[in-house]
């Protein structure tokens, strides 16, 4: 009975506690809200997981983030804050393979995985990054940069993955500008203007390091980054030094001169040291001794054959990487700086529809123009684009049926062979085999003599009669006859220890590297029945029961129609 009085004296005791301590209390302090609402701003990154969660949410308003921009002096700049995420592809690479595959070079952490997607903005008070208000993540990256090309780039991976409270990424340790004061040296006198491409020189034990200040360099010099990254050039004064900072703190830099004429010296390796913007010289007499190069202006009309035909809405482009330009309705162009030191070609597209039955000419063509050492000031040039003459290929039905038979796609297979001045019988190109109910048609662009050689394998094939294709534009035919059956058939046999080898692969090509090759399998017999030959070189390739032969078959073919493979 006693022991229950003293328990029950106790029980009043902590409830009068309780309710003393709820009256007592004070009140509870609501946290103080960011000075300036956060602004996002995207910026691409090449680790960007597929799906990562908004930087900022009324439900994530109970984290925040600070940091302290090294440096005495007050902050003058732009900051950005974001979270990183690790996406589910990254987070499955690392539990299933990452561990034991990269356990030496790859990272060293799960957190490493992790992107930031959306750069928050931040105000700066004094030296002091936020506070803002971020969602809660594994990992927080800050970045600021001031006018003058100094950057800072603080990483955070906290012990814990915070929920509320702050998140501190301390003292941001500042890079002032890494880069190169360019002076030109002989230059002033010399019309144009002159470039400079460049190109990291890595430390392969530092590059991991000074690639990380990638992000914020880019926001720090976009245009001289932008350059830097896609090797573009640079345009360079002549009459000061041109600062080309910031860039990452490599160990050196790469440096070509480019002329006005588009000439362009030997590299110049120039040594970088961290925090710090070196000068350097370039000495346009010594990077050119053979001189920078000229250039002219060039003149000129495109017309189709002699003229009498439209050309039609047509363009030009220079190199091979040029922008395309119109020509005039009438075919005319004008093209400044020219280099003379140098063959340059262009090339002339006409933008037609798609055209019913044959085209009139090609749709594009290319021009070389060659300078010489009198060439100066303003050049006229006339190019003409050709016009197609038509050799026609005629067959009548049955020899078509029978091409048919013999080929399997992708044959038949059509080539233009012409007779040079000695008798000899070569491959010309051509852009057009335009087929026809009876035949084909085969675009020139030049007078001669020429015949179709029609293949209905890589290791078979006939010509057609011989033409002569004279200076008019009339059509000039020629005949493919139907085969006289006495061309031999041949097969391949393989087998292994004296057993046929079922589905070996079989490739098998001609004389010619124009018609491509043949793909086929031996039958339960070890068989492939190659079809008629009359090739004088039959390349063969055998892949079965684990090995593989190569040989010619062209003898074989000849003496017994049987080429015997033994693997």
């Amino acid at each position: 009975m006693r022991r229950k009085q003293v328990l029950a004296g106790l029980v009043v005791a902590v409830l009068l506690g309780v309710g003393a301590w709820m009256l007592l209390r004070p009140e509870p302090v609501s946290r103080p809200a960011p000075s300036s609402p956060p602004v996002l701003t995207r910026v691409e990154d090449a680790g960007v997981p597929e799906v990562a969660p908004g930087v900022e949410t009324v439900e994530d308003a109970g984290l925040w983030l600070t940091a302290t921009l090294e440096g005495a002096h007050p902050f003058e700049g732009e900051a950005r804050v974001g979270a990183a995420f690790i996406s589910d592809s990254d987070r499955g690479w690392w539990e299933e393979e990452g561990r034991l595959r990269f356990a030496r070079t790859g990272p060293a952490r799960l957190e490493d995985l992790a992107h930031v997607r959306e750069w928050v903005e931040s105000p700066v008070t004094g030296s002091v990054v936020g506070p803002v208000a971020v969602p809660s993540a594994p990992r927080y990256q800050v970045m600021a940069f001031a006018p003058d090309g100094t950057v800072w780039w603080g990483d955070e991976v906290p012990a814990t993955q915070p929920v509320t409270g702050r998140v501190n990424l301390g003292v941001v340790k500042a890079h002032p500008p890494t880069g190169v004061r360019v002076r030109l040296e002989g230059a002033r006198d010399l019309p144009g203007t002159f470039f400079v491409r460049m190109q990291r020189g890595v430390d392969p034990e530092q590059a991991e390091e000074s690639s990380r200040l990638l992000p914020v360099l880019a926001l720090a010099a976009p245009k001289l980054m932008h350059a830097f990254e896609n090797d573009t050039p640079v345009p360079l004064s002549k009459d000061e030094e041109t600062r080309l900072a910031p860039l990452p703190p490599d160990r050196s830099v790469r440096l070509w001169l480019r002329t006005p004429s588009g000439k362009q010296s030997e590299p110049v390796d120039v040594p970088l040291r961290e925090g710090f913007v070196e000068p350097v010289t370039l000495d346009v007499a010594r990077l050119f001794p053979e001189g920078v190069g000229g250039t002219v202006t060039l003149r000129g009309r495109v017309l189709l054959g002699d003229g009498t035909r439209p050309l039609g809405t047509a363009v030009f482009r220079q190199g091979d990487g040029g922008e395309e330009l119109p020509l005039t309705p009438d075919g005319r162009f004008t093209i400044q700086d020219v280099p003379t030191w140098k063959e340059t070609r262009f090339t002339v597209r006409r933008e037609v529809g798609e055209e019913q039955g044959r085209p009139l000419g090609p749709l594009w063509w290319d021009f070389d123009f060659t300078p010489t050492a009198e060439t100066r000031g303003t050049v006229d040039v006339v190019w003409r684009m050709p016009v197609y003459r038509w050799l026609v290929l005629r067959m009548d039905g049955f020899t078509r049926a029978q091409l048919r038979e013999r080929s399997e796609p992708p044959y038949p297979v059509y080539l233009l062979e012409r007779r040079d001045a000695q008798g000899a019988w070569s491959l010309v190109p051509t852009r057009e085999f335009h087929p026809e109910e009876d035949g084909l048609a085969v675009s020139l662009v030049e007078p001669g003599t020429y015949r179709v050689r029609v293949a209905s394998s890589p290791y078979a094939s006939r010509p057609s009669s011989v033409a002569r294709v004279g200076e008019d534009f009339a059509d000039t035919e020629v005949r493919l006859s139907a085969e006289d059956g006495l061309l031999s058939a041949c097969e391949v046999q393989v087998t292994r220890e004296g057993q046929p080898v079922d589905g070996a692969v079989v490739i098998a090509s001609g004389s010619s590297p124009s018609l491509p090759p043949v793909r086929a399998e031996t039958d339960s017999t070890g068989r492939w029945r190659m079809g008629a030959v009359n090739s004088d070189a039959v390349p063969l390739r055998v892949l079965g029961a684990g090995n593989e032969w190569e040989g010619d078959g062209a003898e074989a073919c000849r003496r017994s129609g049987v080429v015997e493979v033994r693997l």
